[in-house]
């Protein structure tokens, strides 16, 4: 029976390395996400700023009803 046992363990022990490899890669790639994620903000952020800064209207608060 411990031929079994020991059989049993090397496959959770391979499931385990494989589980914890296809995590990390999926941390890598979420984290890349969330860098071109940020970077977009950034370019939205200079373009929202250049955009009032070129308004030669007068500044209204952004609701539909004003």
């Amino acid at each position: 029976m411990s031929g079994l046992n020991n059989k049993q363990n090397e496959q959770n022990s391979a499931c385990s390395c494989a589980s914890n490899d296809l995590l990390v890669e999926l941390i890598k790639q979420n984290n890349q996400l969330i860098q071109i994620n940020n970077e977009q903000n950034t370019q939205i952020n200079e373009l929202l700023i250049q955009l009032t800064e070129d308004d030669d209207e007068p500044k209204r608060s952004g609701y539909l009803d004003d």
